[in-house]
């Protein structure tokens, strides 16, 4: 067993010395908060990865209809986390049978009929998901190929280490599907034989440990736009249950009913809005989304996307709640959720300090160059006026020990306007 497999299994500190990470209790907002909460008591699973495993199959059954717009590009119900935790110690399997039992009473139709595992090649996953009419896939006697009605898809993919080796591959085009799969176009195979899949509504749950993941991901796939297309998420036992435990039935069926019926709801909405309040919130939320991950650092390569991920997070948030807009609440819900992602991420793979914050402001200062970063800019742009005006002196401070960096002062008749920045490029 590596350390970091290790570190792991008791929710310790990664080999980098960042701690384990920590859901925020606003995550749990309404009734997926609720459904996670009545199977906490009687299942080692973590709380964190049955939640995001709750939104994922939720949004999967839900589909393609509810949307916001972020620009022109059209982002609903496709939550697609990446469940990371040492083998059998991070129950990642646990986490996806917790869930599955609620979907089930929930959807009893859709569970049989629409989840799958083994991706292993594009055109497995297009003609899981295909438009009828090609005669070389026929299955009646005018060799005609009715396809597939329904395009909903749940993946959960337990063994995701082999869907990034497929990545290693010449020639292999798996994971150049899965990006345009997250983007929610029409799929197709360029090939004397093309099968098309048009506009399938796909999410997949993978699980993986933290050594494989580090392992099996490429440079390329990192940069690339695989990795930041899904949630990372650390999962660890829970707690100890050496007899075991289950949710009683009755209870499972309740919390089925309620989420069939916030399910069926959501899939008659359409395009979605925001509240007042709900609007402040991500135009303050979106200023650091949009500033603090700039780079090319690792970590920064797996969160790129973090403005529509939240986004979509509010979506289901909403949906979820029985709305047909996203009120403050479900912007809170879904930024306590990105928080968690963003601390797995630099749980798996940062080389940095140890310390979030001075790590965020040194890749925020970093990004800026020789010109530098005003202390104005750190509080609203890097940290979202999220923190007291002592932590940023101190953050300041520690980052100036640092080799590379200097203060600036410029005087405007007024109180200096302070400045700080690398002193050569990177």
């Amino acid at each position: 067993m590596n350390d970091q497999d290790a570190a792991g299994r008791e929710g310790g500190p990664s080999p980098t010395g960042r701690p384990w990470p920590v859901l925020g209790q606003d995550a749990y907002h309404g009734l997926p908060g609720r459904i996670v909460r009545a199977i906490d008591p009687h299942t080692e699973a973590d709380p964190a990865a049955m939640l995001f495993t709750l939104y994922a199959a939720s949004g999967a059954y839900i589909g393609r209809t509810p949307h916001m717009y972020a620009g022109a590009e059209e982002h609903g119900a496709r939550i697609w986390p990446l469940v990371i935790g040492r083998t059998a110690g991070g129950v990642k399997g646990t986490s996806w049978a917790e869930i599955r039992q609620v979907m089930r009473a929930a959807a009893h139709d859709f569970t049989h009929g629409h989840v799958a595992g083994g991706l292993s090649s594009s055109e497995g996953l297009i003609y899981a998901v295909r438009d009828g009419g090609d005669p070389d896939t026929a299955d009646d006697d005018k060799g005609f190929d009715p396809g597939v009605s329904d395009k909903r898809l749940l993946v959960v993919e337990t063994e995701f280490a082999s869907v990034l080796a497929q990545g290693k591959r010449d020639g292999n085009t798996l994971l150049p599907l899965i990006r345009q799969a997250w983007d929610g176009g029409t799929l197709r195979t360029m090939t004397v034989h093309p099968r098309v899949a048009t506009e399938p509504h796909i999410v997949i749950v993978g699980h993986i440990t933290p050594t494989e993941l580090r392992v099996k991901l490429s440079e390329a796939e990192r940069a690339g736009g695989t990795m930041n297309r899904f949630l990372p998420v650390m999962s660890k036992r829970s707690k100890l249950l050496p007899d075991g435990g289950q949710l009683e039935q009755a209870t499972v069926k309740a919390l089925g009913a309620e989420l069939a019926a916030v399910m069926d709801k959501a899939q008659g909405i359409g395009r979605m809005s925001r509240s007042l309040d709900a609007h402040e919130h991500w135009v303050q939320l979106y200023t650091r989304l949009a500033s603090d991950h700039a780079g090319d650092g690792r970590v920064a390569q797996v969160v790129a996307r973090a403005a529509p991920q939240v986004l979509r997070l509010s979506v289901m948030a909403a949906l979820l709640d029985g709305c047909d807009y996203i009120d403050l609440p479900h912007m809170k819900a879904a930024e306590a959720m990105w928080d968690y992602v963003e601390d797995s991420a630099w749980y798996v793979f940062s080389e940095g300090s140890g310390n979030t914050d001075l790590d965020r402001l040194k890749l925020f200062v970093d990004a800026a160059g020789l010109d530098g970063v005003t202390r104005t800019q750190v509080v609203a742009e890097c940290f979202g006026r999220n923190r007291k005006a002592a932590q940023i002196d101190g953050l300041w401070a520690q980052l100036l020990s640092l080799p590379g960096y200097e203060e600036r002062q410029e005087a405007t008749g007024g109180r200096p306007v302070k400045w700080i920045r690398r002193t050569k490029p990177q």
